[in-house]
């Protein structure tokens, strides 16, 4: 059981692949002449959907609930519903951020139409498994919101906070979208990047812009566009950071004041993340907000933001922390993807039942017991009951098709 412990953390705490995973333990054992029989890939996949299945059926603890819930999707016409969370006292508020660690699996759910009384369904189905949560954090999904509400009208108390980095990214594009600086900052820097990726100078590239949620991620481009400007503010600055990237100059004035926009959200981001939101939030921001530059756009921001957490904290009970993030659950789908390697591309694949590993913290023993209730045929007939006929089935027959 060492090992299949270890071929799991390899792949789950390391960043390995499930086939690095396997190669790495037989170069392991060959170098140190172990005579110990070494997992293939394929055994390392049937643990981690095992280890999901047990976290999907197994009784969870009883207590005071959050939970984070969200969709994602990859490809084709679904999208999948995730439900995770942990008791509220456990989510250790005012220590650190949630991390995945402190999560259980609690409902997964395929859905080719998410409409708000497909998810108030899901959520009804959920509470089987941990009875009525205190709190539900979402980001701000339409059919979500639908569903919550609907499922707050037969549950009374229970708490709906919206994600702060979903509403602060709002903000940021609320205030930058229609801005032509902005825009215009961007595709000059794109140009630049694209003459200068196939040269000496490839160092002077910059961060790629992400298409999707890019205002969650605007913070590499605006540190890359300050470390060039303090480059071109040196008495003799390079030829080549000149040639490229002098126009910059022009941008100095507003890189201000959007550097001090972002640096609220994130102060308020950072605080939240770790403390939650309660009643007394708007007021503890001032702290956070203590080292920001203040500009006229920064404190407009700050002043949306701390309506915000207002709103929020106005749900908790006096004292009352509640969770006011869900990027933890972000982050689980990207350790999914990482997952799925290539294939993250062709849809939901098997190892979405792999989200019930990833979260939670096992000791071996946990492993082995987990493993024992869960034989592999249980683990396969869940994944068929949850994914049915997958894109990568169709596009297998497909091209199989093609060759006769």
């Amino acid at each position: 059981m060492t090992i299949v412990r270890l071929a799991i953390d390899l792949v789950l705490q390391t960043g390995g692949s499930m086939r690095g995973a396997a190669a790495g333990l037989r170069l392991i054992a060959a170098r140190l002449g172990l005579d110990v029989a070494m997992p293939s890939s394929s055994a390392v996949r049937s643990w981690l959907l095992r280890l999901g299945c047990h976290a999907l059926t197994c009784a969870l603890p009883s207590g005071v609930w959050v939970w984070l819930v969200d969709h994602t999707v990859q490809i084709g016409a679904c999208k999948l519903l995730v439900i995770v969370g942990c008791l509220l006292n456990e989510a250790s508020l005012g220590e650190r951020p949630l991390r995945q660690g402190d999560l259980h699996l609690v409902q997964l759910s395929l859905m080719e139409h998410s409409t708000k009384e497909a998810v108030d369904l899901e959520l009804e189905r959920a509470v089987l498994r941990t009875g009525v949560p205190r709190e539900i954090a979402s980001d701000q999904g339409t059919d979500l919101n639908g569903g919550v509400q609907l499922f707050q009208q037969q549950h009374a108390g229970v708490a709906h906070v919206h994600d702060l980095a979903h509403q602060a990214a709002n903000v940021l594009k609320q205030r930058w979208g229609k801005d032509d600086r902005w825009s215009a900052l961007l595709a000059r820097l794109a140009q630049a990047g694209a003459k200068l990726r196939q040269t000496r100078a490839a160092h002077l590239v910059g961060p790629t812009v992400r298409p999707k949620a890019r205002f969650m991620n605007v913070g590499p481009t605006l540190r890359f566009a300050g470390r060039v400007l303090k480059l071109l503010d040196t008495p003799t600055p390079d030829a080549r950071t000149e040639e490229h990237y002098g126009w910059l100059r022009d941008y100095r004035e507003a890189l201000t004041s959007w550097t001090s926009e972002h640096r609220v959200a994130e102060a308020a981001l950072r605080h939240v993340r770790t403390h939650g939101v309660g009643r007394d939030t708007a007021t503890a921001l001032a702290t956070a907000w203590s080292q920001v530059e203040w500009t006229p756009g920064a404190r407009d921001v700050a002043a949306r933001l701390r309506t915000a957490v207002r709103t929020e904290g106005a749900q908790a009970q006096p004292g009352e922390a509640l969770v006011g993030s869900t990027e933890v659950l972000e982050s689980t789908f990207g350790t999914l993807k990482r997952l799925e390697g290539s294939y993250a591309g062709d849809g939901f694949t098997g190892l979405s039942l792999a989200l019930g590993a990833i979260l939670g913290d096992r000791s071996e023993e946990q492993v082995r017991e987990a493993l024992e209730a869960v034989p592999k045929k249980e683990a396969e007939g869940w994944v068929k009951r949850l994914l049915g006929t997958t894109v990568q089935m169709f596009r297998r027959a497909f091209v199989g098709s093609a060759k006769t």
